[in-house]
């Protein structure tokens, strides 16, 4: 849900926990961490935390992790996943911790997710709370204009079996209003996994270089499929995948993007999770093609 740091193993008689707590109102779930959390931990709790989703939706999530110590390396995994798998079952969550470096952690792992991260400060416990419940702001719909044709599409591609949908939708209307289309494809930095990888087993930066290696072909060969001769035109990008394509929105000018949505169900679900994130954050309209 929040990151990774690795701690030593549980001491016997230690007390552990990862519990639901009362917050004191009925729109926010309360959970607490205390100690060093363990696999055991999380197989105990996450089956009410999933529960909770699947009766409420999207749910506001705040995390009192005052008395939080660490991971177990198995745990720290157990968290990672859920935190993918569910990403866009939170529309917000807030972090209470006094450590500096859970809250860097935190701040640094808002990239990978669709839902809004805050940390606050121990002492401000009731501010947390009052921005999970805060409203979001609508801006006030200006004079009614007639859009303005796209001239530069950005599709995003994960090569998934199911991903030709999104890119003829994103061919057609690249012609249908005469306008440039980029092919962009993203492979996630792997020292972000790091920690989870066994350094004996493998090497990180050769698997990275296989990685973009048969990425390009897939790219080349989509591109050839789709009639689009220009290199310009192509790209393979690395980085964390929402905020990368959002960048290269920004910089480029794009005016729309289109990308396939796994929707709520499914295991594959990285590229739904990464279309929520650009749909809440891009600076042109989106187009999210039902995979």
């Amino acid at each position: 849900m929040t990151g990774c740091r690795e701690v030593p193993g549980k001491e016997a008689g230690e007390r552990n926990m990862l519990e639901i707590i009362n917050v004191g109102t009925d729109q926010v779930i309360g959970v607490k961490a205390s100690g060093r959390l363990t696999d055991e931990d999380y197989r105990q709790f996450l089956p009410q935390l999933e529960e909770l989703i699947r009766r409420q939706g999207p749910i506001l999530l705040f995390v009192d992790m005052t008395e939080f110590e660490g991971w177990e390396t198995k745990a720290a995994w157990d968290d990672l996943k859920f935190g993918l798998r569910h990403d866009v079952d939170f529309a917000r969550i807030a972090v209470v911790t006094d450590r500096k470096w859970l809250q860097w952690m935190i701040r640094a792992s808002t990239i990978f997710f669709a839902a809004e991260m805050r940390c606050f400060p121990g002492a401000d416990r009731e501010r947390a709370l009052k921005w999970l419940q805060e409203p979001e702001t609508a801006e006030e719909p200006g004079p009614a204009e007639p859009p303005a044709p796209y001239s530069h599409i950005l599709l995003a591609t994960d090569f998934s079996p199911h991903a030709d949908r999104a890119a003829a939708r994103a061919l057609e209307l690249a012609r249908r209003y005469d306008a440039r289309l980029s092919l962009v494809h993203v492979v996630e930095y792997f020292f972000i996994y790091g920690d989870f990888i066994d350094g004996g087993a493998v090497d990180e930066f050769e698997l990275e270089q296989q990685v973009r290696e048969a990425a390009d072909k897939q790219l080349q060969r989509l591109a050839e499929e789709m009639g689009i001769t220009d290199p310009d035109q192509v790209h393979l990008l690395t980085g964390p995948p929402k905020h990368t394509l959002l960048d290269f929105a920004r910089e480029h000018d794009v005016d729309l993007v289109v990308l396939g949505s796994h929707g709520r169900r499914g295991v594959e679900r990285l590229l739904g999770s990464v279309a929520a994130g650009i749909v809440n954050a891009a600076p042109c309209d989106v187009l999210t093609v039902r995979l």
